[in-house]
């Protein structure tokens, strides 16, 4: 009986210590700071029409950084109170605002604040009268964010007075893109970025490459391929929310380092679901032993490239920043079937602008070095350039018929 209760003890107390260490594990705390709303405008955009502008941060308060997927805002109560001043509200990263009011998902560093615009939007008869009647209004924003816990839904008021707008004369609408710049490319640059479309789920990866590098690739070249729109086009990716996480993922991601993407629950979910339940445990246990004895990078040698290629949100371009994006499935099949249809060698890598250079899969491996070299500036990008497809202009020098084995000069 003594042996068979210490043997039950064993795992329960391992379990207690388990919970224990995860429930005092920081996470981030993110919240609208309602009360440091500021820069409060009012902009009449014409007779019938009137802007509202004011700024508050997002400020976190936690010692990890913490991901706001999604943000709303809207004049409250909702009913038919503002009905005939047809209210369009819209709220935006400050620094860096999109027309189209899409919320990018955005990292906000422990310790740190997001600077956000909230922007409503009046149309009247005579909006002039119509404003002023307001008075006092509230305005709700709305917000989820992640970090070492599953999503987090806030709600945060904004009591304001319309009298705390200060007019400002209206200037035109400013034109803003939601493109970031393309990066100029010299004519004789070893790699030339390739535009494309914003590439989806079901787009035909063999269709796409032929289409794109059509009239920019030679005889030669080698196409280079991100790994992330592979994947993409695969369907190899999940909305975040759609992403059911087990008891493990919500407590081994503790163990990971917050810049690491397997910090995230979902991210960690999506990596048992590709390699198994066993092999991250396993995973787990060598990277622990790694670190006791000073040898980093021991999880990844052992769970492999289709966890460790895992991208958690932000990692990807909208509308794929709210989503866990996977590794490729078969990428050297994929290479092998482009060279087919193309005549050309193809890679597909993973760059990123610190310069490292990660091939994933080559049709002719003595070329790598190749690849290595001309993709370390990233000209690819990784700010959503759209430039998924880069051709490796062929440098080798051109080989001599004096150069081949077994050739010999005619006698005279």
């Amino acid at each position: 009986m003594c042996w068979t209760s210490t043997l039950l003890a064993i795992p329960a107390l391992s379990v207690l210590a388990f919970e224990f260490f995860s429930a005092t594990r920081a996470d981030a705390r993110v919240r609208a700071a309602a009360e440091q709303a500021e820069d409060m405008r009012l902009e009449y955009l014409s007779a019938n029409h009137a802007r509202l502008r004011f700024r508050f941060p997002f400020h976190n308060s936690g010692s990890q950084q913490g991901l706001i997927i999604d943000c709303s805002a809207g004049l409250q109560p909702v009913g038919l109170r503002y009905c005939d001043l047809r209210p369009v509200v819209k709220i935006n990263h400050a620094d860096s605002p999109r027309t189209d009011g899409y919320w990018e998902a955005v990292i906000v560093k422990p310790g740190k604040k997001l600077s956000a615009e909230v922007e409503i939007l009046l149309t009247a008869q005579d909006i002039r009268k119509a404003v002023e009647a307001l008075g006092e209004f509230k305005v709700d924003v709305s917000f989820k964010y992640y970090c070492r816990t599953p999503m987090k839904y806030r709600r945060q008021t904004f009591n304001l007075n319309i009298k705390n707008f200060k007019e400002i004369p209206f200037e035109g609408m400013p034109a803003v893109s939601i493109e970031p710049p393309k990066k100029a490319v010299a004519p004789d640059a070893p790699a030339v970025p390739v535009s494309t479309p914003l590439l989806m789920p079901g787009d035909n990866i063999i269709e796409t490459v032929k289409k794109y590098i059509d009239g920019v690739a030679k005889p030669g070249d080698i196409v280079a391929l991100a790994e992330s729109p592979v994947a993409i086009m695969q369907g190899r990716l999940a909305y975040c929310e759609d992403i059911k996480p087990r008891y493990l993922a919500c407590r081994l991601n503790k163990f990971f380092d917050m810049n690491s993407s397997l910090s995230s629950v979902y991210s960690l979910e999506m990596a048992f679901r590709e390699v198994g339940t066993a092999r991250i445990l396993y995973g787990m246990f060598r990277g622990l032993l790694g670190k006791l004895i000073g040898k980093k990078g021991e999880f990844y040698r052992v769970t492999g490239r289709m966890v460790a290629a895992i991208d958690d949100c932000t990692g990807t371009l909208p509308p794929f920043d709210k989503h866990v994006v996977l590794a490729p499935a078969y990428p050297l099949q994929v290479c092998q079937a482009i060279k087919q249809a193309t005549g050309l060698d193809v890679t597909i890598v993973d760059a990123n602008d610190l310069g490292k250079v990660d091939v994933l899969a080559i049709t002719d491996e003595t070329r790598k070095d190749e690849v290595v070299e001309a993709l370390k500036p990233n000209p690819q990008g990784n700010a959503g350039e759209m430039t998924p497809i880069v051709v490796i202009r062929d440098r080798r020098a051109p080989v001599k018929v004096s150069d081949t084995p077994g050739f010999k000069p005619a006698e005279d």
